[in-house]
């Protein structure tokens, strides 16, 4: 009676000690009859087996950084990640036989026999390549070669290169038959063709724009610049080329030349005080030439025209319409520039190109002012 207890104990024992592989996917006939013997092993494996199920039916999530340097740091101290001395000589092997510099090489070479005998010969096959004479490829290489580095686009086929020679002539309105049928024969060629065809129509479809005042001063004063606009000049005209002397003018000769160049274009009933005529003193001059000196070239020559201004102001009633009409539309043209180019300035003081452009306007302006007066005069 006291054998079936012990019996029963050894069973489960060795239950116990097979259920590990057989649920690791391992063939255990033991496991299956002993668990219709016995209610409490049949209901341990039950368990297990409805918990790997649900273990296999959780979602697969990816382990926190901290897990990860943490296994990385185990696997290192059990020396899952050492490199064998041998494998990192051929690893290393190749950068060293092109000319690095790597002891490690050197040194496993001489402590590894295989290791020194692989190098040995890999350096002895390299000094006898070194020896060997140049030789010509065959034609039938080079021919090989050409094809392949033509099919990778190294090297473009000679009608391709005629191609882009004459491309250029072609849209310029040459007649060229080779480019038409070239681009028909290569897709390459003709895919360039069509899009320079249509950079060019959508060109000729933007609608005509009107430049800005500053780009005509620009334009207007490298034209000058080049004497495109070269004639004599003289009264106000004559006075304005101090602006291109190399050295600043005193204050008391602008002064004095302002009041003569006054006296000459101005006429006499002006000079007199009363009425709307302009009184023109050689104290108020000399005080706007001194006051403007200072503040550099522009700042005297916006002077300059304001005076000119003045006096074309006082004198445009004497005018007959059209004229002043043809004067007020330039006066207005050039006052838009000079704005623009001051609006520019305020926001950037160091801008040299806007600066050239307002004294170009100032100067154009003046020369606009100086020819209405002197044509009022005559």
């Amino acid at each position: 009676m006291e054998e079936r207890p012990n019996i029963a104990f050894a069973a489960c024992s060795q239950f116990n000690d097979e259920l590990g592989l057989y649920l690791e996917g391992e063939a255990r006939p033991f496991i299956t009859s002993h668990s219709r013997d016995c209610a409490s092993c049949a209901a341990l494996l039950a368990d297990l087996q409805s918990i790997r199920q649900a273990a296999q039916e959780l979602p697969l999530e990816e382990p926190p950084a901290a897990m990860w340097a943490s296994l990385r740091d185990k696997l290192q101290l059990e020396g899952a990640f050492a490199v064998p001395a041998c494998t990192q000589f051929d690893a290393e092997l190749q950068g060293y036989l092109e000319g690095e510099n790597n002891p490690f090489i050197v040194s496993h070479a001489q402590s590894c026999a295989p290791c020194g005998a692989l190098l040995a010969d890999l350096q002895a096959v390299r000094e006898a390549a070194r020896e060997l004479p140049l030789q010509e490829p065959s034609s039938l290489v080079w021919a090989s070669l050409r094809v392949k580095l033509e099919a990778e686009g190294v090297l473009r086929a000679p009608a391709c290169t005629q191609f882009d020679a004459g491309l250029e002539a072609y849209l310029e309105g040459e007649a060229s038959p080779f480019i038409v049928t070239h681009a028909q024969e290569c897709a390459p060629c003709g895919a360039l063709l069509a899009d320079m065809q249509a950079i060019r129509q959508a060109a000729w479809d933007l609608p005509l724009e009107e430049p800005s005042r500053v780009v005509w001063a620009n334009i207007r004063s490298r034209l000058e610049a080049e004497g495109a606009f070269r004639e004599p000049v003289s009264g106000w005209g004559e006075f304005l080329s101090w602006r291109f002397l190399h050295h600043a003018m005193p204050a008391a000769v602008l002064a004095v030349l302002i009041m003569v160049g006054s006296a000459l274009i101005w006429p006499s009933g002006n000079m007199q005080s009363g009425g709307s005529s302009v009184e023109i003193s050689y104290p108020h001059v000399v005080t706007q030439m001194a006051s403007a000196i200072p503040s550099g070239e522009d700042g005297a020559l916006a002077h300059v025209v304001a005076d000119l201004e003045s006096s074309f102001r006082a004198n445009e009633a004497s005018m007959s319409p059209d004229l002043k009409a043809t004067y007020e539309k330039s006066l207005v043209s050039l006052d838009g520039s000079i704005k623009e180019c001051l609006d520019s300035l305020q926001h950037e003081p160091r801008n040299t190109l806007a600066h050239d452009y307002l004294l170009a306007a100032y100067t154009s302006k003046a020369e606009v002012l100086s020819s209405a007066l002197e044509f009022d005069g005559r």
